[in-house]
């Protein structure tokens, strides 16, 4: 998905609104930072769009210092799945919507496994969250409808250009 200036103005403005929401509504078991990775790694994205990752980032560092995370949390969240999606658009396994979900159920494991490691390693907490494991079930269990959404209007936009 090659974007124009309207394109850079919706993602930009979606993220925007994304971020004020998870501000203004910070629930426990909808993690609106895996939401929003649900719909970087569901987009094609254009090989050639190098501003996107560093919009990305960018946001990701203003959701950290909202939230008061440590800075990168996000900005590494959001930039781990748009590469996982240039990978898998790379590798032509894009329309395979079969493994395109077990691969993000993979990244998702992957990303409970660090960040619980993180947590283990930098504090010596022994922390296994019955909560963030709810949130990170409840991430795979929206990422079909959510997906079929963004291929659905991604699919509406290719037709109207």
């Amino acid at each position: 998905m090659t974007l124009s200036f309207k394109g850079y103005f919706l993602l930009n403005g979606s993220l925007l609104f994304f971020i004020s929401f998870n501000n203004v509504f910070n629930f426990s078991l909808i993690d609106l930072t895996l939401m929003l990775s649900i719909l970087l790694y569901s987009i094609k994205w254009n090989e050639s769009e190098w501003l996107v990752p560093l919009l990305l980032f960018a946001w990701g560092i203003f959701q950290d210092i909202l939230l008061g995370m440590n800075l990168g949390y996000s900005g590494s969240i959001f930039l781990y799945f748009y590469i996982l999606s240039q990978i898998i658009s790379i590798n032509g396994l894009f329309e395979q919507q079969k493994i395109k979900f077990i691969i993000y159920i993979i990244a998702l494991l992957i990303l409970f496994i660090f960040k619980n490691l993180f947590i283990y390693f930098n504090y010596q907490l022994n922390y296994l969250s019955v909560g963030e494991l709810s949130a990170f079930i409840i991430m795979v269990l929206l990422y079909p409808p959510l997906n079929l959404l963004i291929i659905y209007s991604q699919k509406k936009y290719e037709e109207i250009r």
